[in-house]
């Protein structure tokens, strides 16, 4: 186990949290790769075995933007409910339209002229409704 940080170090998981904790550096600076099938001290594969490699170093990688949430994302921080979106578009009718003149209806309902405005995916009335769907973020450069 090594005892400096930074520099594609490698550390046992308990470790590593250790040091983070002590640094007085920002720990979204610090960059933690999970890798289960190396051992980075003799590079020979370990099944089932899982060591940390700590990094100060920027991320490499840019942010790019889901086309369905239209937030940024990092690729590596991406998993299966990482976006939450809505598959349709919020737009309203009038009531006058849900009303049948077939069953009796009289068309001159109050509120019948107003316009009822909803998630047209799921029927959720809330313009500011996170999504009905969660997935992972999707990117322009897929």
């Amino acid at each position: 186990m090594r005892t400096q940080i930074g520099g594609g170090s490698c550390y046992s998981l308990p470790t590593c949290f250790s040091l983070l904790r002590g640094s007085q550096r920002n720990i979204h600076q610090t960059l933690v790769f999970l890798r289960s099938d190396r051992d980075f001290t003799s590079e020979k594969p370990l099944p089932g075995k899982y060591s940390i490699q700590c990094s100060e170093k920027q991320s490499q990688n840019v942010l790019r933007t889901c086309k369905n949430c239209k937030t940024q994302f990092d690729p590596l921080l991406n998993h299966p409910r990482a976006c939450r979106f809505h598959t349709a578009h919020f737009g309203g009718e009038t009531k006058r339209k849900f009303e049948s003149v077939y069953t009796g209806g009289t068309m001159d309902t109050p509120d019948s002229g107003m316009v009822f405005q909803y998630w047209h995916c799921c029927g959720s009335e809330d313009p500011f409704d996170p999504g009905c769907t969660a997935a992972p973020h999707a990117s322009y450069d897929d």
